[in-house]
């Protein structure tokens, strides 16, 4: 059984080719950014032509971010990409940063709802405040900050990396002070997060598939009483429920990024972070058991898997601050 497998046959050709390409990319030794982004061009793959990219949808991106879950990328590759698309070209500085972004030069993410300030100054706007939990802060080197609704991009904050349970990324609290900032989206926070809830879905159903079909592959080759594991039936239902869970929540996390644009995104997106989030961090705590001793070694990268989910469960909103937002959003 090939976690994943049934839903194939949703994918172009093209679309297909895109993820084996990345899964091989990502599971050679010795990649780097410069590789992530030159070679293969995952920087540049939802980025428009006009701005240097290659005018692939969202729904390229997330396929790119399941494999990058699967792999536990620690490249910064979801946080630039959630930035990529968060941005208003219409807006000269973000029609200005694409290009570097598009070309792996610039590193960037993305700080909301963090209550930072925008203020005039003599030549623009500064920005005041704190975020914290900044995803691949300690990596970026452009900032785009949630203030009053609107979105900024500023090169000026004061950056401190903060250890954290998922040492496999990075993140930073963010200490801004007159920091001079140029707009990149008007009214853009909302919309913002709404693609990082949708790209962290992808991420997440990625590495939920990775560590099922790690336990699966376990199940199958450990022999205890000289039989394999997956013979037991108590097991085997364990798993069939998991993977009930896993194709659930890919399901959800691919539709969100197919109404990308639209506006059922709104809806889409938060839904399918509660759903991506939660299969996975429940997929990842039962594979540990399901693995058995081996499961619980520092050696075995089961509790990374579970690290990573874990994070992202929490990141940009917990499952209680979801369900309120759905709430809100379906009655509205």
């Amino acid at each position: 059984m090939e976690i994943g497998a049934a839903f194939a046959g949703e994918f172009t050709p093209e679309q297909l080719a895109l993820r084996d390409s990345v899964r091989a990319f990502l599971a050679s030794p010795g990649y780097s950014w410069a590789r992530l982004a030159g070679e293969l061009g995952l920087t540049a793959l939802a980025i428009a032509e006009e701005h240097g990219g290659f005018g692939a949808t969202a729904v390229e991106a997330g396929l790119a971010l399941e494999e990058a879950g699967a792999a536990l990328l620690s490249a910064p590759l979801l946080s630039t990409t959630a930035a990529a698309l968060a941005l208003d070209p219409a807006e000269p500085a973000a029609a200005e940063l694409l290009p570097a972004i598009a070309e792996g030069k610039s590193i960037a993410t993305l700080a909301l709802g963090h209550g930072v300030e925008a203020r005039p100054a003599a030549h623009g706007t500064v920005l005041d405040g704190r975020a914290e939990h900044v995803l691949d802060g300690d990596a970026a080197d452009v900032f785009i900050v949630e203030a009053g609704g609107d979105l900024y991009a500023t090169d000026a904050a004061v950056v401190q990396a903060v250890p954290t349970m998922d040492v496999t990324r990075g993140q930073a609290t963010l200490i801004l002070t007159a920091a001079p900032a140029r707009p990149v989206a008007r009214a853009g926070a909302a919309h913002a997060m709404a693609v990082m809830h949708a790209l962290l879905a992808a991420e997440s159903i990625g590495l939920a598939r990775a560590s099922l079909q790690s336990t699966v592959d376990h199940l199958r080759t450990r022999h205890q009483f000289g039989v394999p594991l997956a013979s037991f039936q108590a097991l085997r239902h364990r798993v069939a429920d998991l993977y009930v869970v896993h194709e659930q929540a890919t399901s959800t996390a691919r539709y969100a990024l197919r109404v990308f644009g639209t506006a059922e995104f709104a809806l889409a997106a938060p839904l399918a972070k509660l759903a991506a989030t939660e299969a996975a961090w429940t997929i990842t705590r039962e594979a540990i058991q399901l693995l058995g001793g081996i499961g619980f070694t520092w050696e075995h990268p089961a509790h990374r898997y579970l690290k990573r989910a874990t994070a992202n469960h929490l990141l940009f909103g917990d499952p209680p601050a979801l369900r309120r937002l759905l709430l809100a959003r379906a009655f509205a």
